[in-house]
C-alpha cells in the first residue's frame, strides 16, 4: 500500500498528495478531526505516539513512481510532523530528504512552530512551509490546543522561513472568533505568502460566515494578498465575488 497518497474531500483542497508520518498526534487539539476519521478516541489518538511502522522504508519505495510530479506532497493530514516526538527520532527531517534525493515538492503543515526551523535547510524553491493559526494569545491558544506551540511561537516559524525566502501559507481554519482571524491576518500579512481560509466544522458555531467571508476576503485583497476560499466557507458566499489562489502545485 502507497504512504504517498491522494487526498479526498475537504483535506483535498489543501495538497493532491500527502504522506502521515506517525500515528496520532500529541497535541491535544479540541477541534482535531482526526480521531474522528481514524475511528478512534481522542485519548487513544494522542496515546503512544510513534512514527508509522516502517514509514521511511515504505517512503522510499513509493518515492520513484512520483519522481519529477509537479504536485506538493503535504506532511501530515492526520498527524503533525514536528510533534515533540520528532526531536527524538528525527523521522520527518528523513522524510524530506527522502522527497528531495526524488525531485518531489513538499509542503509542512505544522503546528509545532519552532521545532520546524531545524529542516528549513532541506528546503528548495518548490517547496512550502505552512501553519495554523486560531487564536491570538498564547492563553487561548493553550485552552484549545494545549501541547501545541503558541501562537507566536507558530508566528517565529513562519517569519524565519519567510525570512529565508522559503513559500509560505496560513490555514485559518478552525475559525474560532472573527476578530481573532481578521487579526492574525493583519498580524501575519507581511510574512505569509498565500491564506487558507476555512469555518469551523464539527462543532457549532454562532458566526455569520457570509458575513466572515466577505470581511476576510477584503481584507487580503486590501493587502494584495493571495488566499483561497475553502469550500465549505464558499458556500455561503454566493453573488459574492473572489478569486482564489492554487498553490497544490508547482508553477
Amino acid at each position: 500500500m502507497s504512504v504517498i497518497y491522494e487526498p479526498k474531500g475537504r483535506a483535498r483542497e489543501y495538497s493532491l498528495l500527502a504522506c502521515n508520518l506517525f500515528t496520532g498526534c500529541v497535541h491535544g487539539c479540541e477541534y482535531c478531526y482526526a480521531p474522528q476519521t481514524l475511528h478512534v478516541t481522542p485519548e487513544q489518538f494522542s496515546a503512544n505516539v510513534m512514527p508509522r511502522p516502517g514509514i521511511l522504508e515504505k517512503l522510499r519505495k513509493d518515492a520513484p513512481k512520483f519522481q519529477g510530479t509537479d504536485k506538493r506532497v503535504l506532511l501530515c493530514f492526520t498527524c503533525d510532523p514536528y510533534q515533540p516526538e520528532d526531536t527524538e527520532v528525527g523521522v520527518t527531517r528523513q522524510a524530506l530528504r527522502i522527497l528531495r534525493e526524488y525531485n518531489i515538492p513538499f509542503q509542512i503543515l505544522t503546528k509545532g512552530g519552532m521545532r520546524a526551523a531545524r529542516d528549513f535547510d532541506l528546503y528548495g524553491p518548490n517547496d512550502a512551509f505552512a501553519t495554523t493559526l486560531t487564536c491570538l494569545t498564547a492563553r487561548a491558544s493553550h485552552d484549545i490546543e494545549p501541547m501545541a506551540a503558541n501562537t507566536m511561537n507558530r508566528i517565529n516559524a513562519i517569519d524565519e522561513a519567510h525570512s529565508r525566502g522559503i513559500t509560505t501559507w496560513v490555514s485559518l481554519e478552525p475559525v474560532i472568533t472573527v476578530f481573532s482571524t481578521l487579526s492574525l491576518i493583519e498580524k501575519t500579512t507581511e510574512i505569509v505568502d498565500l491564506f487558507k481560509i476555512g469555518k469551523m466544522n464539527y462543532q457549532p458555531s454562532s458566526i455569520d460566515w457570509r458575513d466572515f467571508g466577505v470581511k476576510v476576503i477584503k481584507l487580503c485583497e486590501k493587502y494584495k494578498k493571495p488566499y483561497y476560499i475553502k469550500d465549505d466557507l464558499a458556500e455561503y458566499l454566493d453573488g459574492v465575488k473572489f478569486t482564489n489562489t492554487n498553490t497544490r502545485t508547482v508553477k
